[in-house]
């Protein structure tokens, strides 16, 4: 049976257990689980609990969840690491929005690939760290792409974790011991990979381009999106023209609303095939729609094909100037005079990121030399660092101040052009 509370003694912080861990791995070469964790269903040990974590300058958080078939992500269990050990934390039992003193506080909370857990922690606790370090983006500044949480540990600890299985109902409970080691696990190792992972930034004189990329992180690279937006995410749909695209994005907003109220994937609303198909016939009455290809019946069902044949109305009740004012991310078009200059770009940027030991993700994506290209004053490239190492050398590439030249040992070369 699972022992409900696990107290860690004082005198053994994570560091401690963190050490003694590697030690005998190193010694023994066995792969071995953390069994040291304090599993917390109670609501006065946790509120105990988070407010040592007040104290704390660092935090290491990860989260586990579920979301196949929801539109929010639910919440099964947080795995929190402090100067006093690692806790498990059962959201079911526990209301965790106390959590959010520590988020909006001081420390730094350490996280790894933290994307869908910062979406996650916002909704529950309603609001996101204030100073994160996320331990795979800074990794990244040190040569390695996109590195799983078990491939750092490896490499810094050189203890290989054990491997979990993602089909793991996360909501069981009792949670298994394997389980409940697995999750703590996630955590357990946050501590040292900070420390080793800006030390070597902070040699290479990259730090401050981690913690801004990090801090940049919080914010996704495109807005969240409104119901008003959700025609751009479907790629079939940004293709549409005319009374097409006004009718796809009447649809797709009826779908996100839908999704949204019913907490259930958009999909199981209207697929993007039958959605595209219908923005593209447009139809007036039931029995066209029934014809129309992908769309299941299912979708027809309480009250749906007049949902949708309404929103199909309202769609093409626009004039063709509003067509034109759709709702985007409002990035300017790129020229076609410029489009042969991002292939040679994305090649140059490769180049960079080869010789620099960067994740060429982390430099340029080709979405940010689009932006910079086509004048968009916000993108990446005409910020920071990254202004100084990429953008202005691009800005001399494109305008032909430079040019460039193969080497065969060192590859593409930027070569000021003589006239």
């Amino acid at each position: 049976m699972t022992q409900r509370i696990r107290r860690i003694d004082g005198s053994q912080s994570l560091g401690t257990v963190t050490n003694r861990l590697v030690e005998q791995k190193n010694s023994s070469n066995e792969r071995l689980e953390v069994n040291n964790f304090t599993w917390i269903d109670d609501q006065h040990v946790f509120d105990n609990f988070v407010e040592d974590l007040t104290r704390s300058n660092r935090v290491g958080i990860d989260t586990e969840f579920h979301r196949e078939k929801t539109y929010w992500a639910n919440l099964a269990l947080i795995q929190i690491v402090g100067d006093n050990g690692i806790a498990l934390v059962d959201p079911v039992a526990v209301d965790i929005k106390g959590l959010s003193r520590v988020l909006d506080g001081p420390a730094t909370i350490v996280m790894h690939a933290a994307s869908q857990d910062l979406e996650v922690l916002d909704r529950a606790c309603g609001t996101i760290p204030r100073h994160i370090f996320d331990t795979q983006i800074a990794a990244g500044f040190l040569g390695m792409s996109t590195p799983s949480l078990a491939s750092l540990v490896e490499k810094y600890s050189g203890v290989k974790l054990a491997k979990g299985d993602r089909l793991t109902d996360w909501f069981e409970r009792p949670l298994t011991t394997t389980q409940q080691a697995y999750a703590a696990s996630d955590v357990a190792y946050l501590f040292s990979l900070h420390d080793q992972i800006t030390e070597n930034l902070t040699r290479l004189g990259r730090l401050e381009w981690a913690l801004d990329e990090c801090h940049r992180s919080k914010v996704p690279n495109k807005p969240l999106l409104t119901p008003e937006l959700a025609w751009t995410r479907i790629k079939e749909a940004r293709h549409l023209r005319g009374q097409a695209k006004a009718v796809a994005a009447s649809l797709a907003e009826w779908r996100e609303r839908k999704a949204q109220a019913n907490d259930i994937p958009p999909r199981f609303v209207l697929s993007d095939l039958a959605l595209v198909g219908v923005a593209q016939q447009s139809p007036r009455d039931i029995e066209s729609l029934k014809k129309i290809r992908g769309l299941d019946h299912r979708y027809l069902k309480e009250g749906g094909a007049s949902s949708i044949l309404n929103a199909v109305i309202k769609g093409r009740s626009l004039k063709p100037e509003d067509v034109m004012t759709l709702p985007s991310d409002d990035r300017p078009a790129l020229g076609n005079e410029l489009k042969p200059a991002v292939a040679l770009v994305s090649a140059w940027v490769a180049q960079l990121a080869r010789n620099e030991s960067i994740e060429p993700a982390l430099l340029a994506t080709k979405a940010d030399i689009v932006d910079f290209l086509s004048g968009f004053t916000d993108s990446r490239l005409n910020k920071g660092w990254r202004r100084d190492l990429v953008g202005t050398r691009i800005h001399s590439l494109v305008n032909g101040k430079t040019a460039l030249a193969f080497d065969r040992e060192t590859g593409l070369i930027l070569e000021d052009r003589t006239v």
